[in-house]
């Protein structure tokens, strides 16, 4: 970043956001909804826009419509609601909190994660190496235009997860001559990728950010097998199941329109049953 953007003259923000600027971190936490949290999708990459120009394009959209923002600390992840004051091609700056204690967390936080809504639309995206504008009145923050926004419709948002519900695995094909076919359960799937329950002895054939042909997706919706190809995004530990603890989140590569099509109807139909036997349809 060249420099500060020019202190600039505060615009008055809607009464449902805050009385006076510098927000209050405990009415955000006890009112947070669960999509501020941020998310960490496997298949994000396809989701974010690079172009500057396009960033600025939609943090001014936020910014302009005075939109509500729960930047979340990191580390440690305290939420805090705020808002972008300033946009332009060199960075932004952003609203601070009437508490000091939390200013300072954040002036020295490695990043804060952001999170919105545009026009129902969720808008994520991080804020590196924020310095506090000096100057009386309320604190404010500068930091560098961030590399990219992550955009997602409701969509493209939601994960069914699978378990515990209707069993649907994935057949991995071996990484060397010899070795034996793996046939692995998913945890949840979307539009754009899946989760595995794996197990330790297992975990090496998954190595974080390699890329996995000749897959085999079984739904359990009558169809036929679908081939993917999957590329490995992170793993994890998890304790659901016990003899796999091991969860491994996969975002799909070059997947066709009609399994796309088919995944989201089959999510669609086991939601639908879900719905129907909480309302004691069936």
């Amino acid at each position: 970043m060249a420099g500060p953007l020019p202190r600039p003259q505060v615009r008055p923000l809607p009464a449902d956001i805050a009385g006076t600027r510098g927000f209050d971190p405990i009415r955000m936490t006890a009112g947070t909804a669960p999509d501020t949290a941020p998310v960490d999708l496997p298949d994000a990459e396809r989701y974010l826009l690079r172009d500057p120009r396009e960033v600025v394009r939609i943090l001014n959209a936020l910014c302009d419509g005075n939109a509500l923002i729960s930047a979340h600390v990191m580390p440690g992840g305290l939420p805090c609601p705020t808002a972008l004051l300033e946009v332009g091609p060199d960075g932004v700056l952003i609203d601070g909190n009437r508490q000091e204690t939390i200013n300072q967390r954040m002036a020295g936080a490695d990043y804060l994660m952001c999170v919105s809504q545009l026009e129902r639309v969720r808008i994520q995206f991080r804020l590196q190496q924020l310095r506090r504008v000096p100057g009386d009145g309320p604190a404010t923050f500068a930091a560098p235009l961030p590399d990219s926004v992550l955009q997602l419709q409701r969509r493209e948002l939601y994960r069914l997860e699978l378990i515990p519900g209707p069993v649907a695995t994935v057949q991995v094909p071996p990484p060397a001559e010899g070795l034996p076919l793996l046939q692995v359960r998913v945890v949840d799937i979307s539009g754009g990728g899946l989760a595995l329950a794996v197990r330790d002895e297992d975990e090496s054939r998954f190595p974080p950010g390699g890329q996995i042909d000749a897959c085999t997706l079984e739904l359990p919706d009558g169809g036929e097998p679908l081939a993917v190809r999957l590329q490995v995004a992170h793993s994890s530990r998890r304790t659901q199941l016990a003899r796999y603890p091991v969860r491994v989140g996969c975002r799909f590569v070059g997947l066709a329109a009609t399994a796309e099509k088919r995944i989201l109807q089959f999510i669609f139909q086991v939601e639908r049953q879900r719905k129907a036997r909480e309302r004691g349809v069936v």
